[in-house]
């Protein structure tokens, strides 16, 4: 599960990912310690998906168990579900094994992208929210965590967003979608644990 998450990716490699345009420079404000409750960017489809936009929104509702408020797992999701399909742009996410908060955590981020582009879902009850969606484990996070962020390409991605392709077919795209040398897995620093700490040091990694 990730427990926190990053976003350091620019603007400009942002856009070029979606292939996007706004003018809302606070949307890409670096962020290296996000926990539940935070306003991230979201990328969705606008109403007559004719175009992509991006916005802010809340990770995780306001209530809850932390898994279940901030995450949903595929195997529970059905083509009927009413919540809005939207990408989370994200630079990584942390991981602490077996949940123990006290030790290190791992920062798992793309290889080749500055983009880690993640499925999520957003809510409208007692206020809008998103919901990172979780898949299995590949054997890379396994050891540390059951489950992982659903993970996406460029061109899955906007399959994703297309509300007419089924949920089910676009899944599939992503089983295989990459290989476990296209993400990196490293130990880091203990202040993540403090989440006054907040600079790019917290995913510099360290010695096992």
């Amino acid at each position: 599960m990730a427990e926190r998450l990053a976003f350091f990716a620019t603007k400009n490699e942002i856009e070029s990912y979606f292939n996007i345009e706004t003018k809302k420079e606070n949307l890409f404000e670096p962020n290296y310690n996000i926990p539940p409750g935070t306003q991230i960017p979201a990328v969705f489809a606008d109403e007559n998906e004719d175009a992509l936009l991006i916005k802010q929104t809340r990770w995780g509702a306001e209530s809850g168990d932390l898994e279940k408020r901030t995450t949903i797992h595929q195997e529970e999701l059905t083509e009927k579900n009413s919540a809005k399909r939207c990408v989370l742009p994200l630079s990584g996410f942390y991981v602490w094994k077996h949940k123990q908060k006290n030790e290190h955590p791992f920062f798992v981020r793309m290889l080749n992208s500055p983009v880690m582009a993640v499925a999520g879902l957003i809510f409208e009850d007692n206020g809008e929210f998103v919901r990172i969606i979780t898949t299995e484990s590949n054997p890379l996070i396994q050891p540390m965590s059951r489950n992982m962020p659903l993970l996406l390409d460029a061109t899955t991605s906007g399959e994703w967003l297309d509300s007419s392709n089924s949920l089910t077919e676009v899944m599939e795209n992503t089983s295989n979608l990459f290989a476990l040398t296209d993400l990196s897995v490293l130990r880091v620093s203990r202040k993540v644990n403090d989440l006054t700490n907040n600079d790019p040091k917290l995913i510099q990694p360290i010695p096992k």
